[in-house]
């Protein structure tokens, strides 16, 4: 086991809060998956200062970076949807909602038509727009011409979908930003999973089918690794397996003793 996995971190931002693990008892559960629907994480805080619960807002920023003392960063990063705090037993308990994108409407709809020969890039910008979605990354395999035009009356996200679904891209939230791209493309952060860098157990393949397509990936655990997110390039290397994939789905969890991180990653 590498050197760098020892001294586990925790460290909270939001407004002027700062908060941490050496101070503080924190528990988090933080999902992520590569759909539109956003996620919530559940955090939380043992015997907070009546002062330091006062300054919690919602629709602030929160932040939670963690792994260890060598090798820390973001798990993840929000915005407060609520909070409460109750007594249990002899401590007071904070726990915090945060959500993984800016506040929208899912349900939101629109009527609008557009002229003859708009690209499929077009059309989502303007619907993401118009849900108050940023997009970081908008990369389509095929840029979708529509000669006739394009006509909408109905949810705008799930036109959103049924673009990215046409053009053989895959959409989702996270980190408060918008990403619409190949659904086997991701962010390469030169990852190696082994048991030197946390693996823990064997991987344990699977196979599902999605939109009349077999998929074919491996579920995998271990100990917490904030580089494993929606859509992250991982390298996996095991007794059993060696594999490059990418992760579609996941959660980062601490609570006691337990730390780690397990994920579904497709081939």
């Amino acid at each position: 086991m590498s050197t760098k996995l020892f001294m586990r971190v925790v460290e909270i931002v939001t407004g002027s809060v700062k908060m941490n693990n050496r101070d503080l008892d924190i528990e988090f559960e933080v999902p992520f998956d590569d759909d539109l629907t956003p996620n919530i994480s559940t955090v939380a805080v043992y015997n907070l200062s009546q002062d330091t619960i006062n300054q919690l807002k919602r629709g602030q920023k929160f932040t939670i970076n963690a792994g260890y003392k060598a090798d820390k960063g973001l798990a993840l990063e929000g915005e407060i949807s609520s909070h409460s705090t109750k007594r249990v037993g002899t401590d007071k308990l904070t726990t915090i909602k945060v959500l993984d994108s800016v506040p929208y409407n899912a349900n939101k709809t629109l009527q609008r038509a557009y002229k003859k020969t708009i690209k499929a890039d077009a059309l989502i910008k303007d619907f993401a727009k118009a849900l108050g979605l940023k997009i970081a990354v908008l990369r389509l395999p095929t840029n979708k011409v529509y000669k006739k035009g394009y006509s909408i009356d109905g949810e705008i996200l799930k036109e959103i979908q049924r673009i990215a679904k046409d053009c053989g891209a895959s959409c989702y939230i996270s980190r408060g930003q918008t990403y619409v791209r190949p659904i086997k493309e991701g962010d390469n952060h030169n990852f190696v999973l082994s048991a030197d860098t946390g693996l823990i157990g064997s991987p344990e393949y699977f196979e599902d089918e999605r939109d009349g397509k077999v998929i074919k990936g491996y579920k995998v655990t271990s100990l917490l690794q904030y580089r494993m997110n929606t859509a992250s390039i991982i390298k996996i290397q095991s007794a059993e397996v060696k594999a490059t994939v990418r992760v579609r789905k996941g959660k980062h969890v601490c609570k006691g003793n337990t730390y780690y991180t397990e994920v579904e990653a497709i081939l």
